[in-house]
């Protein structure tokens, strides 16, 4: 999870910084996903970055999902979802 988050980091440092950034795990379709949620230091970072990227927001926060590429077995009994943790509260 930290490479994703050092990734997320550069792509969005066109922007601004993030000063929040939640990554909620889940299955959909067999597919392993990281649904996103950020926050920039200000709302015209947020606009911007929303406009370049094509992604909206969800309460209050830029959020979009990326398809992880990691492959799913059919013996994993965990949840099929769950919080990763975030130490970006500044």
């Amino acid at each position: 999870m930290a490479s994703l988050k050092t990734a997320l980091h550069q792509l969005c440092s066109e922007f601004g910084r993030i000063t929040r950034l939640d990554i909620l795990t889940a299955m959909h379709e067999g597919t392993k996903q990281a649904i996103c949620f950020l926050r920039m230091e200000r709302p015209e970072q947020e606009q911007q970055l929303m406009k370049t990227l094509g992604v909206g927001r969800f309460g209050g926060e830029v959020v979009f999902v990326l398809n992880l590429n990691v492959p799913v077995t059919t013996e994993d009994p965990g949840p099929s979802s769950q919080w990763a943790d975030s130490n970006l509260y500044d």
